[in-house]
C-alpha cells in the first residue's frame, strides 16, 4: 500500500471516530431525563428526508452513501431551477452544459472535445430511466419531488456509465385529493415563466393523475455588438403527465410522459474573454436552434408475500438542430452546425426483499437499445449549407446487465453488504467525413465502419455500523465502468477509431450523525479514486484527432454536510468539499504536450455551500419566508493543459415572500453580487474564448395553490 493510501486511511479513521463520537453524544442526549424538555418543546425537528439513492426508500441519514437531496420546496424559479443550480448546492460537483456536463469529485467526460458522441461519466436518471445523451437532459427542474446527487462510483444498482456518480430526478406524483397551482414570474431581461398544474383522483377508480405545463422565456442577457440586439435568449415549453393507480391486490402502476420544446437561440455566444465577461459578443451569423425531447415510462410494482417485483419500461428520444457562427466574429467567414437524432428503449426488472430486518437483497436484469445519428458541420459561410463539410456519425448500441446486492446484519449493529454487476456492451458505428464544397474543413474525406463489444464485472462491498437511528459509520469499495466504443473520428490509416472502456476504483469512509432531539444532522466522507484507461482526445496529426485510452488520474478528497434547525423559525445548512484531482499520466506526443501532474478539468480544490432560512407566522394567518444561499468554488481549469483557469467564484442568492390562503408572492435575486464567471471556455486560434454566465437577475413570482 503506497503513501497516499496510508494517508487516506489514517484520515478516514479519524473521520469515522469523530462521527461515532457525535453519534454517541446524540444517542446519550436522547436518553437524558427531561432536563431539556423546555428547549426541546420550543425546537422544530428537521424533516426526515427519504431518498432512493440505493433504489429503495430509506432515510438519508441511514443510507451508507454520499448523497445530497434537494426537496421540492427548494426547487423552482428563483431557487434551484437548473442542473447548474443543483450542482452548486452540492460539494465537489460542477455542471457544464458542454464540458462534461456533470463532474463529481473530478470525474467527468470528454464533453465538447469529444465531438458529436458525448458519453457521460455521471449517469442522469429521470424516474429511474437512464438518459443516454446530454441533449436529452431536462433544461429546467420543473415539477419534481426531489433531486438526488449521488457521489462516487455506483457499481451495482445503476444501469450505465456511473463511474463518477448519478443524478436522480424524481417527478411529483398526484395526491389523493383534487388540487392545482398556477404561478407567474417576471424579472430582469424579461425573464418570464408561467406554470400551471392540476391533479385529481379519478372517481370510481384507484387511479390519480397530475398534469403540468410551463413556458419559460427571456430576451437574452448578452449584447451582440454586430447587430445591437440582445442574444442568448430562452424560449422553452415543457409538460409532464403522471398517472398512478392500483391494479388488483398488491400491484401499483405509474405512467409518466414528458415533452420539452426549446426554441431559444442556443446560447453559444462565444467571444474573446474581455467581451465575454462584459456580456458582449460579435456574431454576424443569425443562429437557428431547435431541440425537441421527451419520453414515456411505465413502472409496475407487485408485492408478493416476501418479495417485490419491479418493472421499469421506457422509450425516450430527442431531435436537435443548431446552426451558429463558426468564427465568433463580425466577419462573415465561417459557419458551424450540429444535428442529432436519438432514440432509446430500456427495460429493467428487479426483485427485492420486503423483510429487511436481518437480510435484505435485490437483483435484476437491465437492457437498453439506442440508435443515434449525429452530424457536425464546419465550412465557409458563403457556401450553401447543403454542401458544408461534415462529420457524420451513426451508432446502434445495445447494453445488457445482470446485477445483484445483499446486505446481512452480522449483529444488530454491524451490516455487511456486497454486490456486483455484469455488463455487456455492443456497438455498431459508421463514421464518415466528407466535403461537398471542396474546402475540406474537416480534413481528408473518409468512411469507416466498425463493430465492437465489451464486457465487465463491477463489484461493490460495504461495512456499515448502525449505532442508532440516523447514526452510522461505513466503509465502502466499488468499481466503476464506462463503456468503450468507436468515435466519430477516423484513424490516419482510414480505419475506425476504436477505444476501450475506462474504469474507476473508489474507496470511501463515511459517517452520518443525528442529534437526539432531531435538530442537527451531519454527513461526512473521505474518498480516494483511481481512474484508469481514461478516454481522452489526442492528435494523430496537427489537424486530426482521435480518442485514446491515454490518461490515468487520481482523485482524493472529503465532503462534509450539516443541517440544523436552530430555532422554530431559523434553519441552517452548510457543506464543504475538498478535491485534489490530478493526471498521473497523460501526454500527447504529436503535439508535444505533457499533461501529467496537471489538475483535472472542472475539479475545483475547494467548494462551499451554505443556506439560511427564516419562517415566521404573522397576524391574520400570513407566513413570512426568507432565505439567503451562498456558494463558493475555488479556481479550476477547463482543459487538460490548464491553460486558463476560472477565477474563484462567489455566488449569493436571496428570496423573501409572503404566503396566505394558498396565495404567495416572492421577491428573489440570483447572483445578487453580479459575479462574472464563465459557463464554458476554449482556445480558438490562440485566442481565449468563453461564454459568461448571467449576472444579477431579480424577479418576482406570484402563485396560487389550491
Amino acid at each position: 500500500m503506497n503513501r497516499k493510501h496510508h494517508a487516506a486511511l489514517r484520515a478516514a479513521t479519524v473521520l469515522a471516530a469523530t462521527g461515532l463520537v457525535l453519534a454517541d453524544a446524540g444517542a446519550l442526549s436522547a436518553q437524558e431525563p427531561q432536563a431539556s424538555a423546555e428547549a426541546t418543546a420550543e425546537a422544530t425537528v428537521l424533516e426526515q428526508i427519504v431518498v432512493t439513492a440505493r433504489r429503495r426508500e430509506e432515510k438519508i441519514q441511514e443510507a451508507p452513501v454520499a448523497v445530497t437531496a434537494i426537496a421540492a420546496e427548494e426547487l423552482g424559479k428563483g431557487r434551484t431551477d437548473t442542473m447548474e443550480d443543483a450542482a452548486f448546492r452540492t460539494p465537489n460537483v460542477l455542471f457544464n452544459g458542454q464540458g462534461g456536463p456533470v463532474s463529481i469529485r473530478g470525474v467527468t467526460s470528454l464533453g465538447i472535445s469529444g465531438g458529436v458522441d458525448r458519453q457521460p461519466a455521471v449517469g442522469m436518471f429521470l424516474d429511474e430511466v437512464y438518459l443516454a445523451r446530454p441533449m436529452g437532459y431536462p433544461f429546467i427542474l420543473e415539477d419534481l419531488e426531489r433531486v438526488e446527487v449521488v457521489r462516487g462510483s455506483q457499481a451495482t444498482l445503476y444501469g450505465k456509465n456511473t463511474i463518477g456518480g448519478a443524478v436522480n430526478l424524481i417527478s411529483r406524483e398526484p395526491g389523493d385529493t383534487p388540487g392545482g397551482e398556477f404561478s407567474a414570474t417576471v424579472g430582469t431581461d424579461l425573464n418570464t415563466r408561467f406554470k400551471a398544474a392540476f391533479e385529481t383522483p379519478i372517481e370510481g377508480t384507484d387511479w390519480a393523475v397530475r398534469a403540468t405545463g410551463a413556458w419559460s422565456g427571456n430576451r437574452g442577457y448578452i449584447e451582440n455588438l454586430a447587430t445591437g440586439g440582445n442574444v442568448s435568449d430562452t424560449d422553452l415549453l415543457s409538460g409532464r403527465i403522471v398517472a398512478t393507480g392500483e391494479v388488483g391486490d398488491g400491484t401499483r402502476i405509474k405512467i409518466i410522459g414528458d415533452y420539452t420544446r426549446d426554441r431559444g437561440d442556443g446560447g453559444l455566444w462565444y467571444a474573446p474573454l474581455p467581451l465575454a465577461f462584459d456580456h458582449e459578443a460579435t456574431h454576424d451569423f443569425k443562429p437557428e436552434n431547435s431541440v425537441d425531447s421527451g419520453g414515456l415510462s411505465v413502472r409496475v410494482d407487485h408485492d408478493f408475500e416476501t418479495v417485490r417485483l419491479t418493472s421499469v419500461t421506457a422509450v425516450r428520444g430527442h431531435e436537435m438542430r443548431s446552426y451558429l457562427d463558426g468564427d465568433f466574429s463580425a466577419t462573415p467567414s465561417i459557419g458551424q452546425a450540429q444535428e442529432e437524432t436519438q432514440r432509446q428503449f430500456s427495460q429493467e426488472f428487479r426483485l427485492s426483499s420486503l423483510d429487511d430486518d436481518v437480510l435484505r437483497w435485490s437483483g435484476g436484469l437491465f437492457y437498453m437499445h439506442e440508435r443515434f445519428e449525429g452530424t457536425q458541420y464546419f465550412d465557409l459561410a458563403a457556401f450553401p449549407r447543403d454542401i458544408w463539410s461534415r462529420d457524420v456519425f451513426e451508432q446502434s448500441a445495445d447494453t445488457v446487465s445482470v446485477f445483484g446486492e445483499a446486505g446481512y446484519f452480522l449483529t444488530p449493529e454491524w451490516e455487511l453488504s456486497a454486490g456486483g454487476r455484469y455488463t455487456y456492451d455492443r456497438k455498431s458505428t459508421t463514421s464518415e467525413i466528407s466535403s461537398p464544397s471542396g474546402s475540406f474543413m474537416f480534413g481528408t474525406p473518409g468512411r469507416a465502419e466498425g463493430d465492437v463489444s465489451f464486457s465487465n464485472v463491477s463489484p461493490e462491498a460495504a461495512l456499515t455500523y448502525h449505532l442508532s437511528d440516523g447514526n452510522i459509520a461505513y466503509a465502502k469499495i466499488s468499481r466503476g465502468y464506462k463503456s468503450g466504443g468507436i468515435s466519430p473520428y477516423i484513424e490516419a490509416d482510414g480505419t475506425a477509431n476504436v477505444y476501450d472502456p475506462e474504469t474507476t476504483t473508489s474507496y470511501e469512509l463515511g459517517t452520518k450523525a443525528t442529534s437526539g432531539d432531531g435538530r442537527f444532522t451531519l454527513a461526512a466522507s473521505l474518498f480516494h479514486i483511481d481512474w484508469k484507461d481514461q478516454q481522452a482526445v489526442i492528435y494523430t496529426t496537427p489537424v486530426t484527432r482521435v480518442y485514446r485510452n491515454a490518461a490515468a488520474a487520481t482523485s482524493n478528497g472529503l465532503e462534509i454536510e450539516a443541517t440544523a434547525q436552530l430555532t422554530g423559525e431559523i434553519g441552517l445548512r452548510a457543506g464543504y468539499g475538498y478535491t485534489r484531482a490530478r493526471y498521473d499520466d497523460f501526454m500527447d506526443s504529436v503535439m508535444g504536450a505533457v499533461y501529467t501532474g496537471n489538475d483535472l478539468p472542472f475539479a475545483p480544490r475547494h467548494s462551499i455551500t451554505a443556506g439560511l432560512s427564516f419562517t415566521r407566522e404573522l397576524d391574520a394567518g400570513a407566513v413570512l419566508k426568507a432565505g439567503v444561499d451562498y456558494t463558493f468554488r475555488s479556481s479550476y481549469a477547463f482543459t487538460a493543459d490548464n491553460a486558463y483557469r476560472q477565477a474563484p467564484t462567489h455566488l449569493v442568492d436571496a428570496h423573501v415572500g409572503l404566503e396566505k390562503d394558498g396565495w404567495s408572492a416572492s421577491l428573489w435575486a440570483k447572483n445578487l453580487t453580479d459575479e462574472r464567471y464563465l459557463k464554458n471556455y476554449f482556445s480558438y486560434s490562440g485566442t481565449d474564448m468563453g461564454v459568461a454566465a448571467p449576472g444579477r437577475t431579480i424577479g418576482i413570482t406570484l402563485a396560487k395553490v389550491w
